[in-house]
């Protein structure tokens, strides 16, 4: 096995470190830090806010009245005004310079075509949403500016070099080859819709108009039959069936065996709707294949990184820290050489840090960087990110010689996690009582001891580290771990392991949801339990100096949930 991860990073061969490349130190990395945009900018709340509003007002509105002089058929402007609006929620994530044009286009044309001006609440809060929505993106362009910025100034003016090249012009000409495609199908299917608005006209023009009664409006199968003067009958699909009264009457297109109601000539509806799935992917695409990095010299900056095995991500620290106590921020990474990654990543029970250099601007949400990265088989690694920036959670620093001891706890995520799987398991007894007994009883039975295990486990995990070792809180029991025990701290899919010297290693399952919390933006909180223990690990002078006591370790919630459990189960029994 290769050096020791607390033998200090592995060096980045010199020849692959540019000239005049400045170390991205402590000071500058927390400016950069601080400068990222602040929580009520989290782009998740200005997407709900705008969906949840959207969707209210669109239910609020009134169904289009299909007449003659007005008939219901395609609404291209209507469509545009969609794929704009969709694409707003799509940017949001990722690109807030282009969310903002698109929100702005967005709510001049609702209020051009008086969708907007009519008075509602509905109306009012898809307002305040967007005026909310456009504040976030506004900060949070103004923050890429600041960390841009800093980036540059943390360079200096010599330490600029043109990065090497990577898999990024591979993913951006697949970005490019994706839009082509689904764009040329956007473009097929809008000629499809005219070409079917365009017989339809041309065929009208020739043809009588004709009254009849309509017989029965369906509004379950979509459907009205009319009734004309001669006593024959004639079925049409409609979208809006409520519109039509029986005994009404209504206007008829008739050519031979030709038939159109007038109100609804035609229905476009599949074309416009594949306008739809394919211009808004489209146009995503296009413009992440179009954000190319500079061409010319960008900024570099000697950084230290760290692989995380379970994530699969990397992290990035200061140059100055030595210990990889305090990341900078972390990213999704693509290896040049992704076997020989995974081959490195197996020879260590704990990934080590490794000096790096860094070639582009980091900010939040970005994904055009580039990172060399030195590796044990020496020769530099070259990778490309491709994936949203996250800045770190600002832990630490933990200073040598910590005091009292150091507790990792269950935070938001965990205990909503919690809430959730007792909610289920509420549910879950209720129904196995308002059924008879039966087999299936047994089966929900052991289903329920695992729900109260991962619920108590995610309400009240616990890791406390002090002078003796790390005490770990699940569901059931306290488990001390001696320092000199534990080989290794790994994360993963929202648990936590420790390996030990002995055949009986310990983990807490869950510890929170990683695939949620990476799709929020968040740093799931498992992975960021395990990079604050691991310099404790390897670094014995960062350890606690003091013991823990009783209740810092705290009482397993298990045998307190079991209780709850039979309780409610005994007040359904007696309830049904």
């Amino acid at each position: 096995m290769s050096d020791s991860p607390s033998a200090g990073p592995l060096p980045l061969v010199a020849d692959a470190i540019p000239p005049g490349a400045a170390a991205w130190c402590s000071g500058d990395a927390e400016r950069w830090r601080a400068a990222a945009p602040r929580p009520w900018a989290d782009p998740l709340w200005a997407f709900l806010a705008l969906l949840a509003t959207a969707i209210w007002a669109f239910a609020d509105a009134p169904y289009p009245v299909c007449s003659t002089a007005t008939p219901c058929a395609s609404d291209w402007p209507g469509l545009t005004g969609a794929v704009v609006q969709v694409l707003t929620l799509v940017w949001l994530w990722r690109r807030p310079g282009l969310a903002l044009l698109t929100l702005t286009g967005s709510i001049v044309s609702l209020l051009v075509d008086g969708t907007l001006t009519e008075p509602s609440v509905p109306n009012t809060a898809l307002l305040l949403a967007a005026f909310y929505t456009a504040a976030t993106l506004i900060h949070r362009v103004d923050a890429l500016r600041q960390q841009r910025s800093l980036a540059w100034k943390a360079a200096g003016a010599a330490g600029a070099a043109r990065a090497p090249l990577t898999a990024a012009p591979r993913h951006r000409l697949s970005s490019v080859l994706a839009a082509a495609l689904l764009l040329a199908l956007s473009v097929f299917a809008v000629w499809q819709g005219l070409r079917v608005a365009f017989d339809h006209d041309e065929r009208a023009a020739r043809t009588e108009t004709t009254s009849a009664v309509v017989v029965v409006a369906d509004e379950d199968d979509l459907t009205l039959k009319v009734r004309f003067e001669d006593g024959s009958s004639h079925t049409f699909d409609v979208l809006f069936p409520e519109q039509y009264e029986a005994g009404s009457r209504v206007d008829v297109l008739v050519d031979d065996d030709w038939v159109r109601l007038a109100a609804e000539p035609y229905d476009t509806f599949g074309w416009e709707l594949l306008v739809l799935l394919t211009a808004v992917p489209g146009l995503a695409f296009l413009a992440n294949g179009a954000a190319a990095p500079r061409s010319g010299p960008l900024p570099v900056l000697r950084v230290l990184v760290r692989g995380d095995r379970e994530e699969h991500r990397t992290w990035v620290y200061a140059a100055d820290d030595r210990a990889g106590a305090r990341p900078v921020l972390y990213v999704d990474a693509l290896h040049e050489d992704k076997d020989e990654v995974d081959e490195e990543r197996d020879d260590y029970p704990e990934l080590p840090l490794r000096e790096a250099v860094l070639f582009g601007t980091p900010h939040t949400g970005g994904s055009r960087l580039t990172l060399v990265t030195a590796r044990a088989q020496g020769g530099p690694l070259t990778e490309c990110i491709v994936a949203a920036i996250h800045p770190a959670p600002a832990w630490g620093p933990l200073p040598a010689a910590k005091g009292s001891p150091l507790v990792q706890s269950a935070d938001q995520t965990s205990r909503v996690m919690a809430i959730a799987l007792l909610t289920f398991e509420a549910a879950a007894i209720w129904g196995m009582f308002s059924e008879s007994f039966s087999w299936q009883w047994v089966v929900a039975a052991l289903l329920l001891v695992g729900l109260i295990t991962s619920a108590a486990t995610a309400l009240s995990w616990r890791i406390t580290a002090d002078s003796t070792g790390l005490w770990l809180r699940s569901a059931w029991r306290v488990r001390h771990l001696p320092w000199d025990e534990i080989i290794a701290v790994d994360a993963g899919h929202g648990n936590i392991w420790i390996r030990t010297t002995s055949d009986h290693d310990a983990g807490l399952s869950p510890v929170g949801w990683s695939w949620l919390e990476r799709r929020l933006g968040r740093h799931p909180t498992a992975a960021r339990t395990a990079a604050t223990l691991r310099p404790l690990l390897h670094h014995p002078n960062l350890r606690p100096t003091t013991t823990s006591t009783s209740d810092q370790h705290g009482i397993p919630l298990g045998p307190l949930f079991t209780g709850a459990s039979l309780l409610w189960a005994a007040a359904v029994h007696f309830t049904l």
